[in-house]
């Protein structure tokens, strides 16, 4: 399989089973060691839902990542500007970021905007589609086609801010990785060291 972030030869790991019922082969790059499934025909029942009722932490997560980006933005960015959050779930990190009194957006292909209505992108004009900041926090492991989605991100903006959790280095370690989540089935996308400094 090729890399979806390189281009190189990827090799085939391990396989998993996902939602239950798909057996999945998982790939790992020879170059830039990107991990990608092989391609995810089951993503469209993956997100029937947005959030699985076994994730934890949906109020935990953007409450914690609010403070956090709060300090940064003020540190190292205008603060009067306009900021996005990609993959923004159900608006509730937006919802905290414009209760902060930043000018936040939202954008989300898969979840319903609930705690952010009238802020999302499609909100404003496209001329005024340009941002300070870029935020995406847990959203690249779910990219199908990971390099697609950061160059729309970086088309938008010169800066981004993301979390996402980086392969475990023992191959065991790996097979078992709690990251991966079959689960759900929507991790389909896992980084290394090496991949983040490709792209």
């Amino acid at each position: 399989m090729k890399c979806k972030i390189c281009s190189h030869t990827s090799q085939i790991i391990f396989t998993k089973t996902v939602l239950s019922k798909y057996n999945v082969s998982y790939y790992k790059c020879t170059h830039c060691n990107f991990i990608q499934t092989e391609e995810p025909i089951w993503l469209e029942e993956a997100y029937l839902s947005a959030f699985t009722t076994t994730e934890t932490g949906i109020l935990v997560r953007p409450i914690s990542f609010s403070k956090i980006l709060e300090c940064f933005i003020l540190k190292h960015f205008n603060s009067d500007s306009l900021f996005l959050d990609f993959g923004g779930g159900n608006g509730v990190l937006v919802r905290l970021m414009r209760d902060l009194g930043f000018d936040f957006y939202r954008s989300d292909k898969y979840a319903e905007n609930i705690y952010a209505n009238f802020f999302d992108i499609t909100d404003l004009p496209s001329d005024k589609r340009k941002f300070e900041l870029i935020t995406a926090f847990e959203v690249v492991e779910h990219l199908q086609n990971p390099m697609e989605s950061f160059s729309e991100i970086f088309s938008l903006s010169e800066s981004m801010f993301f979390s996402t959790f980086l392969q475990p280095a023992k191959r065991q370690e790996l097979l078992n990785w709690w990251y991966l989540s079959p689960f759900h089935g929507q991790h389909i996308s896992f980084y290394h060291f090496k991949t983040l400094q490709y792209i």
